[in-house]
């Protein structure tokens, strides 16, 4: 009896499978380096300094300049990670930006945001240099809605803190478009 050298279908299904798996942890990285204009980083530890991408998902905080952040997909970073990728990655851009001179002190006095005393949590060892120690953070949920958009969407998130004297502003999202 001739034996065939075709995969099985059961072969064929697990490929399938596999190819269909990495389609769409890829699809996800693609989609946030798309609305970023950024490509994803696995390197949680690698500062970025372009600007470019954070002015086009935070272009309603105005120009910004000097930039230190960080973006990867959080649920990767980890020695060890036991289990499959993420069927839906979340990616955090994390980071600091200088805004024009003026510019935070006027957004903080407007009465519609209600901004109050705010200190950014677990800022990554990377971008801790660029943090400045003696900055006086300030936060509102509206303002975070206001750069996040009326309705980010189920998987975006985030938290926008400003300092006045330094006209910076501190941002840790996930997923911004």
């Amino acid at each position: 009896m001739k034996r065939s050298f075709e995969p099985s279908r059961r072969a064929w299904l697990s490929r399938g499978l596999a190819a269909g798996a990495v389609a769409a942890v890829g699809g996800g990285a693609y989609a946030i380096s798309e609305g970023l204009k950024a490509e994803p980083l696995p390197d949680h530890k690698r500062v970025r300094t372009d600007v470019a991408p954070l002015r086009k998902a935070f272009s309603e905080a105005g120009r910004l300049s000097e930039p230190h952040w960080l973006l990867y997909d959080r649920d990767a970073v980890g020695e060890g990670r036991l289990g499959p990728p993420s069927p839906d990655p979340r990616y955090r851009a994390v980071g600091i930006v200088r805004l024009p001179a003026g510019s935070a002190a006027k957004v903080m006095g407007d009465p519609a945001y209600a901004f109050t005393p705010a200190t950014p949590a677990s800022v990554p060892q990377p971008l801790r240099e660029f943090v400045p120690g003696q900055a006086r953070w300030m936060s509102s949920k509206a303002y975070d809605t206001h750069l996040l958009g009326p309705e980010p969407g189920e998987l975006t998130s985030g938290r926008f803190y400003l300092d006045a004297a330094g006209d910076r502003l501190y941002f840790d999202t996930i997923n911004p478009t």
